[in-house]
């Protein structure tokens, strides 16, 4: 750890993340970077899970009457929302490809905001909903943040 560091955590400032952080071994970045591998793995699996089954091969009334209240919907919400999920599988697989790995964790976050708005603003019973998604929704956000802020010169 340099000095200046050393000096921002004896602040209680962050610590230069531009910093040279030679005390870990190759296998600590090893595991580093088996953890952000799996932060990625996941947020891709949540949009394959959630465009697949609640909205291509389960969908339900509450699905279709969200869609319909939102008025975002080309031919029938029913038509829609089947399409919203293919949309998610393929950006899921890609996500979990790691194509375009920090862009397609910034594009799963802000359409992630944009859903979650939605949702709210057509079915605010979610928010109380203990199995709905909007506790899940952090979780995207922080392993999104892991994708996101893992430094570059490091790689994938």
């Amino acid at each position: 750890m340099n000095t200046n560091a050393i000096a921002a955590t004896a602040m209680n400032a962050a610590p230069d993340t531009d910093a040279p952080t030679h005390h870990l071994t190759s296998g600590e970045w090893k595991a580093l970077h088996r953890i952000k591998v799996a932060a990625r793995l996941s947020i891709g699996l949540v949009w394959v899970w959630e465009g697949l089954m609640p909205k291509m091969l389960f969908p339900n009334a509450t699905q279709f009457e969200m869609v319909r209240r939102s008025g975002w919907w080309v031919g029938s919400p029913e038509e829609t929302l089947w399409w919203l999920g293919a949309a998610m599988v393929v950006a899921g697989i890609a996500i979990m490809s790691g194509i375009w790995e920090r862009a397609a964790a910034l594009v799963s976050t802000l359409a992630v905001l944009v859903l979650m708005v939605l949702v709210i603003g057509t079915n605010p019973e979610a928010l109380h909903d203990p199995f709905g998604g909007l506790v899940k929704d952090a979780c995207l956000f922080t392993c999104a943040a892991l994708v996101w802020w893992w430094p570059k010169a490091l790689g994938r």
